[in-house]
């Protein structure tokens, strides 16, 4: 990833990937183009995005309990660890994920009681106590039901499913005072995520950032037609399934990428009145968007396996 903050470089060996990063850390994941519903996703710019982020505000880690829901590789949760946090916590329902886990504990020479793998589900766990860090990468495309999404991206008719878990318990999952960093990929109004409407209720309290990660940002009608180009037989539930959202959240949506960060409870931050959600949209560095040549830029187009 030449020219960005966050870099890597990669080594194949047979479907396995090993990234070195700059400051040191080593991780692992799978190639794309693996044929199976568990595999270990790869990372991509969209990851490094969050990992910029803690890469360039180490506080928001150092000596922190951080909790990655959704670890897969764990890339973000051992990044804070390098950073200096005192502790992270994995959760994945992919029983592969702590077998990459542990390598990566192992080869960073991380302590055995700063890390926990847990293989089971977000609905039915319940933390020993809430985390300072919450660090995310749910699977997020928004997925009509005719269609047969996999374990790692399928997020919903609205992409907001596996979000709406976590927010749904965040102050099981987060003290008072932590923060969360959050990847999306979502239909939008105006720029703003659909989930800083549907999430209203369980934010309040919370200053909430949204980041765009690419430009421009997709029509929402191009994404519906990707989805009917891969899948000609379904394209009349799929267009009852883009009638559906844009009839909730209103005509000319876009999609994108997002960075949300949802800052610490503070009762009224901001002065805002009681019951409003501060919603900040934040801009993107340019050098840091996804543009249209990017094989994730339409991420059901079948560019990116």
């Amino acid at each position: 990833m030449p020219g960005d903050p966050v870099s890597w470089t990669e080594h194949r060996d047979g479907d396995v990937l090993t990234y070195t990063f700059t400051g040191g850390l080593i991780a692992r994941a799978e190639v794309p183009g693996k044929n199976d519903a568990l595999r270990i996703l790869p990372l991509t710019r969209i990851q490094a995005a969050l990992l910029r982020c803690l890469e360039q505000q180490p506080a928001l880690a150092r000596g922190k309990r951080v909790f990655e829901p959704f670890a897969g590789s764990g890339a973000l949760g051992f990044m804070a660890l390098h950073l200096g946090a005192r502790s992270v916590d994995f959760l994945d329902i992919n029983p592969r994920a702590e077998e990459f886990q542990r390598w990566t504990a192992a080869a960073n020479g991380f302590p055995a009681g700063a890390v926990r793998s847990l293989t089971t589900d977000l609905r039915t766990y319940s933390a020993p106590e809430p985390y300072d860090l919450l660090l995310a990468n749910p699977p997020f495309l928004p997925t009509p039901d005719c269609i047969p999404g996999t374990l790692t991206s399928n997020g919903g008719p609205d992409g907001n499913r596996l979000l709406a878990l976590l927010l749904e318990r965040l102050d099981a999952f987060l003290t008072p005072q932590g923060e969360a960093l959050i990847l999306l990929y979502q239909p939008a109004r105006d720029g703003l995520p659909i989930a800083a409407e549907v999430f209203a209720e369980a934010l309040v309290g919370r200053v909430v950032e949204f980041t765009p990660l690419q430009h421009p940002l997709l029509p929402f009608a191009a994404y519906r037609a990707a989805y009917e180009r891969r899948y000609p037989a379904e394209r009349e539930r799929i267009r009852q399934w883009s009638q559906a959202l844009e009839a909730a959240h209103g005509p000319d949506l876009t999609v994108s990428y997002y960075l949300m960060r949802l800052g610490p409870r503070t009762g009224r931050p901001g002065g805002a009145p009681p019951g409003t959600v501060p919603v900040r949209l934040v801009e993107g560095r340019p050098e840091h968007l996804l543009t249209d040549d990017d094989a994730d830029y339409v991420p059901v187009d079948g560019r990116r396996c």
